[in-house]
């Protein structure tokens, strides 16, 4: 017993002050000792003892789960017997995988268990990236995700960060297998469902935290799917006799909306969105096992946010702060709304948000930045929409140099527009609209203005004319040729260019959906397509109101042919009316305000004007200057062979084919003098190179500042560098 002890003190003296990098450093030899380690670790990672190295026995099984796709025939010496005898190991992933699958599943320390976590996030990166197709793939995701609702809110903190890399591997993932990212999701949907009523509950600012976090992974895989995988039907199960059919996004947008109003809202079957027991299945269970943790976890300082003496929630006087999730709800909710099937734009992935402000295009308004004359302007005002967006209303001119303003080409429309500029918890946003009155002024009965289709609008135009065969049905049977129908319009009708025969609002409805497939309320159905018969209304019924009104047409036919030459029941002809133009310089944004009902008496709660003031000029530099994605930088510096002192690494201009090869890897080339989006500290006036490797997504930015990028002629520059290393 004392020669076993001893032997154990050796093992965990061996693991717990053997380097994690001890393999990665190429030493000679040092492979020949890999399954020795391998076995030591995984004895120490099974023992009994807390006290044993367990943290550093991961941390070294970690360090290895690269490996063997990189020897798959590994040359060691033996573990198990005394001889020094070499042998070709081809099992060491999965005397690997077992080991931190166990772990990550049983592990006693808390701190040991997040590494386990993380060696298995690596190690899916790792078979994803080679296509393996492991079959122990499936297992390693179902730990991870079972592991979100661990009751140690740190190691479910550490299961998410895992998912959030996962991300960058949606393409491989669904390669190896087609729905588990929208699994994935429905798993993040069932766990935020089922975290939430306990964390509302709970003092502990940390338990929030975590369903916050599960709301921006569940917003990061939202926005990697395509739209239309995010629109499959998913069968789930309310009440009992309730059963549903209804997309993904659907429940996404219900279980936001419990986030944001409370999770009294799942009590009613038709807001709750996913239950974990609607995703039990082969590949997940959703209850699988996860052993208890059987020490605190540790401090890792003493004001650390991790420290077992957590602050309760009725301590924090932040208003936004005891709204959390809410707040982190809204702010998934805003981000889906404005970004979900549009990001990139054309702008690229630096562009999330608009750089338009209120003194653009504003003739009342010269100076470049937002200064105090914008209060003095007439065309503007601000309001605030349920207290969460700030909107500015501006009335600008339309462009001249096109027929009917650049917004409205080729029609007639009014000589000003109006902009609207929306802030809110994800970005500013502007859109411009105009009023159109009709046709061009230049369309007549002999000259009329032509639209100019591009080959791609000529392609839309073919496919819509091939859907319009049960309008050819339709017009047969009204006594329309065929012929009229498979015309197609490159103009707007008007009452001077179509013929008696023709139906003026179905040849409108035709040119609008055509040139104009947005405004289809069908997708692939045309506007004059009559809508399918409601299914109350019999075919008896349906040739009743046909008959009715066929009656009233012929009536009221042969009452104008009776008294057609009756002086009394004929009208003065009138003139059409010009247009006039309005005095005031708020007249079209006070007219769509009203459009769009917001100056109505039920609207009158969350929609206020705002005093202009310099508080509020303020507040709009404020907005406009920050930030509104997550944001990193981070320092790359190339050390060559032999080089050991700062200022040779510094002075480095270039790198090896491996260094370059890296760094090309890390995002998209920009360049810096035009680049719009995080700077990251680097410079537009070319002091700190002219490109640098870019990394965005819809919620972060990353700027690299590679040191062999950036000028190295001058001491200034070589500090420049050192404060990035720092």
């Amino acid at each position: 017993l004392h020669c076993f002890s001893c032997w154990i003190d050796i093992v965990n003296t061996i693991i717990k002050h053997c380097s994690p990098q001890f393999f990665s450093l190429g030493l000679p030899g040092a492979t020949m000792l890999i399954m020795d380690f391998i076995v030591a670790a995984g004895r120490v990672a099974a023992s009994s003892f807390l006290n044993a190295p367990r943290v550093e026995a991961q941390v070294l099984l970690g360090s290895l789960v690269c490996f063997p796709n990189l020897y798959h025939e590994l040359p060691a010496l033996h573990p198990n017997i005394p001889d020094i005898a070499v042998s070709q190991f081809t099992d060491v992933k999965e005397l690997i995988i077992k080991t931190v699958l166990s772990s990550a599943r049983e592990e006693p320390s808390g701190p040991a268990r997040c590494v386990a976590l993380c060696s298995l996030g690596i190690w899916i990166c790792e078979e994803l990236v080679h296509e393996s197709h492991h079959p122990q793939i499936k297992e390693a995701l179902n730990v991870i995700c079972v592991s979100l609702k661990f009751p140690n809110k740190t190691v479910a903190q550490v299961a998410c960060s895992m998912l959030n890399m996962l991300i960058h591997y949606v393409h491989r993932l669904q390669v190896y297998q087609a729905d588990s990212p929208l699994r994935i999701i429905q798993i993040l949907i069932a766990t935020i469902t089922h975290l939430l009523p306990s964390t509302e509950a709970s003092s502990y600012e940390q338990d929030k935290r975590l369903v916050v976090s599960l709301l921006l992974c569940l917003l990061d895989w939202i926005m990697a799917l395509p739209l239309k995988t995010l629109l499959q039907p998913l069968h789930a199960t309310g009440a009992e006799n309730d059963k549903t059919e209804r997309s993904v996004l659907n429940c996404i947008y219900k279980v936001l909306h419990g986030c944001v109003y409370g999770s009294q809202c799942f009590s009613n079957p038709k807001y709750f969105p996913l239950s974990l027991s609607d995703l039990a299945c082969v590949d997940y269970d959703p209850f699988m096992h996860l052993e208890s943790l059987k020490e605190p976890e540790p401090l890792h300082s003493p004001d650390s946010e991790r420290s077992s003496k957590l602050q309760p929630v009725t301590e924090v006087k932040t208003h936004m702060q005891q709204g959390l999730i809410s707040v982190a709800a809204r702010t998934v909710i805003t981000h889906l709304v404005n970004h979900l099937g549009h990001y990139p734009m054309s702008g690229g992935p630096a562009m999330l948000t608009s750089q338009v402000c209120e003194n653009n295009d504003n003739p009342y308004s010269e100076s470049p930045e937002l200064s105090p004359e914008l209060f003095e302007n007439p065309n503007l005002q601000f309001f605030v929409l349920n207290n969460t967006s700030l909107v500015s209303c501006i009335q600008i001119q339309a462009e001249d140099d096109m027929p009917g303003g650049g917004l409205s080409a080729g029609l007639a429309s009014a000589n000003s527009n109006v902009r609207i500029i929306v802030r809110d918890l994800s970005g500013k946003y502007s859109w411009d609209s105009a009023i159109l009155y009709g046709p061009s002024s230049l369309c007549g009965s002999s000259q009329q203005t032509s639209f100019a289709l591009s080959l791609s609008q000529q392609d839309k135009v073919e496919d819509a004319l091939s859907s319009f065969e049960h309008v050819e049905d339709v017009s047969a049977r009204d006594g329309i040729t065929l012929q009229v129908k498979r015309k197609f319009r490159d103009t707007v009708p008007t009452w001077d260019t179509i013929r008696d025969e023709e139906d003026a609002l179905d040849e409108l409805l035709q040119y609008l959906g055509v040139t104009s497939p947005e405004c289809l309320q069908r997708t692939g159905v045309s506007l004059n397509i009559p809508a399918p018969q409601p299914v109350c209304i019999s075919e008896k019924q349906e040739n009743d109101v046909i008959n009715a009104i066929l009656k009233q047409h012929t009536e009221e036919r042969e009452f104008v042919e009776k008294h057609f030459n009756d002086l009394n029941m004929r009208a003065m002809e009138q003139d059409e009316p010009t247009s006039q133009k309005p005095q005031s310089a708020f007249y079209y944004c006070r007219l769509l305000l009203s459009i769009l009902g917001m100056n109505s008496w039920d609207k009158r709660r969350s929609f206020n004007l705002l005093k202009k003031n310099e508080k509020l000029l303020r507040e709009l530099r404020n907005l406009d200057s920050r930030q509104c994605r997550e944001t990193h930088k981070i320092a790359v510096f190339y050390v060559a062979e032999g080089q050991e002192d700062k200022h040779s690494i510094l002075t480095n201009t270039g790198g090896s084919q491996a260094y370059e090869d890296f760094v090309a890897g890390l995002g998209w080339e920009v360049n810096l003098t035009n680049h719009c989006g995080f700077m990251g500290g680097l410079q537009k006036n070319k002091s700190t190179g002219l490109t640098t490797p870019y990394f965005a997504t819809s919620t972060v930015e990353v700027m690299f500042h590679v040191s062999t990028r950036m000028p190295s002629d001058s001491d200034d520059s070589l500090t420049k560098k050192v404060g990035d290393s720092e």
